[in-house]
């Protein structure tokens, strides 16, 4: 399959308030995140950053709950800061939800929200369980982060819940087994993988992380001709956010030679 790229890699983005946008899978949703918010804070549009499951704390980010946000003056709140659900025992944020990231909407009009919607424990990819991820009704578009650096390294190392929760179209691996293109393949594209997990009403697109980790560019363009081969997949991220800046571009389906 041909592809091309978007320049910039962010047109599709949308650029009004109100919109949702939500990370789900794993291998850097939460830097992924940043990048969005930074991107917006170049052309002025407001963020508010969120969850709804729960977060590790970001100390360069002001934070605060919704009572707290209650008592804040709109016009005195930063271009982008997250809003939580309050502090757990084990030092992480707690997540809003669905509903109340749906009400700021109402809450904070004039603002994009950018919602972390599952977690995976730092591991590039994972396995689901039952309610995973936690979807905003609001949702206008979804991102479905994949780390690419699991491929070449040990199932055990880089699949989060891999042992603990079975999963048909991966069962015949071991925990020695080699992750290879087609294993993210089929977490991908499979029943019950990712993209299965995606309400069909919202559009979505793949943004791949870890680029700066892989060196496999051949199976890496056949793993992206291959995901983009589903209907719902037009756009891939390739995403190196290890880099100063971080680096993104955006490939698309070519129809007739164009992008």
């Amino acid at each position: 399959m041909n592809f091309g790229f978007v320049d910039p890699w962010h047109r599709f983005l949308p650029r009004e308030a109100g919109h949702v946008i939500a990370l789900m899978g794993s291998g850097g949703k939460t830097s992924l995140m940043r990048v969005l918010a930074d991107f917006y804070r170049e052309i002025s549009v407001p963020v508010v950053l969120t969850t709804t499951t729960r977060s590790e704390p970001l100390p360069d980010l002001e934070d605060m709950d919704l009572q707290g946000l209650a008592s804040r003056d709109r016009a005195d709140l930063p271009h982008a800061f997250f809003l939580h659900g309050g502090h757990r025992p084990d030092g992480k944020w707690a997540g809003l939800t669905p509903e109340e990231v749906d009400d700021l909407g109402g809450t904070l009009p004039d603002r994009i929200v950018l919602a972390e919607v599952d977690g995976a424990a730092k591991y590039p990819l994972k396995l689901h369980r039952e309610g995973e991820p936690v979807w905003p009704g609001r949702t206008s578009l979804g991102i479905v982060v994949m780390g690419t650096s699991a491929v070449g390294s040990k199932t055990e190392d880089v699949l989060h819940r891999f042992g603990r929760r079975a999963w048909p179209p991966l069962d015949g691996l071991q925990s020695w087994t080699v992750w290879e293109w087609d294993h993210s393949l089929s977490l991908l594209r499979e029943p019950g993988g990712y993209l299965s997990r995606v309400p069909a009403d919202i559009p979505c697109v793949l943004a791949l992380t870890g680029m700066e980790e892989q060196s496999d560019s051949i199976g890496l363009f056949d793993f992206v001709g291959r995901a983009m081969g589903h209907e719902r997949l037009p756009l891939t991220l390739f995403c190196d956010l290890a880099s100063d800046p971080p680096a993104i571009r955006t490939a698309c389906i070519e129809q007739d030679g164009e992008p």
